[in-house]
C-alpha cells in the first residue's frame, strides 16, 4: 500500500482486520505520521495493549518497496494523478506476483487510462475507500473495459475480508460516490465564498447526520484531490 494520509489509513485498517501489511512511501519522515495514526486506531479499537502491539507488529514500514514481490494485494493510493499512476502501475507489473492483484484507489480517474502501460490491462481493478477510513463502510470496487472477471471478484472478496461493504460499479469519471459527491462540496466552496463561516457549514453537516462537516472533508481529502476530481468528473483531463 502506498502511504499518504489515505494509504497509511487504509494499511491500518488492514493491519486491524489482521493482514499483514507493508506501508511504502519516498521516506522515513513520511512514512511516520501514518504509523503514529495507526498507533492510536489500534489503541482505540482494540484497547487491549497486546492486542494494539500485535496489530502495530503486522504494520511494516516499507520504504524501499520490498514487500511489493510478496503482496497478494497492492493498493496505489498517492497523488490524483494520471502520469505518475501510470509510472507506478509500470514498475509494479514488473516487480509483482503474477497472481497478485493490482489495485488503485483513484477517486475520479477512469482505470482505461491508468492501465494503458500496463502489459496486461485486465489485472488492474479500482478498491477505493472514503474518508475516514476507520468510519467509512462503503469501498468501490471498479471494474474497467478490461478487467477480468476473476480479478474484480478477488477484489471484492478482499474487501469482505476487511469488512467493508463492496460496491460494484463500471469505470467511469467519478465512478459512484464522487458523482455525487463533487456537487455537494463545490456548493460548499460556493458558500465559503459567500461569506458563511466554514464552522457553520460543517456543524450543519454533523446535526444532518453525516460523519464528518464538508470543508473538513475536503481538508482531509486534499484540495488539490478536490480539484482533480471537479476536473476528470466536468469533463476535462485529470491534472
Amino acid at each position: 500500500i502506498g502511504a499518504g494520509v489515505m494509504g497509511g489509513d487504509i494499511a491500518a485498517w488492514c493491519a486491524l482486520r489482521g493482514l499483514t501489511v507493508t506501508l511504502q512511501d519516498q521516506s522515513a519522515e513520511r512514512l511516520a505520521p501514518a504509523m503514529k495514526r495507526a498507533g492510536k486506531l489500534f489503541s482505540e479499537r482494540l484497547r487491549d495493549p497486546r492486542r494494539a502491539r500485535d496489530a502495530h507488529d503486522r504494520l511494516i514500514p516499507d520504504i524501499a518497496g520490498d514487500g511489493v514481490a510478496r503482496a497478494d494485494v497492492i493498493i496505489e493510493a498517492i497523488v490524483e494523478n494520471l502520469a505518475v499512476k501510470q509510472r507506478v502501475f509500470t514498475e509494479l507489473e514488473s516487480k509483482a506476483r503474477p497472481d497478485a492483484l493490482l489495485a488503485t484507489n483513484t477517486s475520479s480517474i477512469p482505470l482505461e487510462q491508468i492501465a494503458s502501460g500496463l502489459k496486461d490491462p485486465g489485472r488492474l481493478v479500482g478498491i477505493h475507500f472514503f474518508n475516514p477510513v476507520a468510519q467509512m463502510m462503503l469501498v468501490e470496487v471498479i471494474s474497467g473495459a478490461q478487467t477480468h472477471a476473476e480479478v474484480a471478484r478477488n477484489a471484492t472478496a478482499f474487501v469482505d475480508q476487511i469488512d467493508k461493504l463492496p460496491l460494484a460499479c463500471k469505470s467511469a469519471p467519478g465512478f459512484w460516490v464522487n458523482r455525487i459527491l463533487a456537487p455537494y462540496l463545490t456548493e460548499t466552496m460556493r458558500c465559503l465564498d459567500e461569506g458563511i463561516a466554514p464552522e457553520t457549514l460543517d456543524e450543519a453537516a454533523l446535526a444532518f447526520g453525516m460523519p464528518m462537516g464538508p470543508v473538513e472533508l475536503a481538508d482531509v481529502v486534499g484540495l488539490d484531490v478536490c480539484a482533480a476530481v471537479g476536473q476528470v468528473v466536468g469533463g476535462k483531463e485529470a491534472l
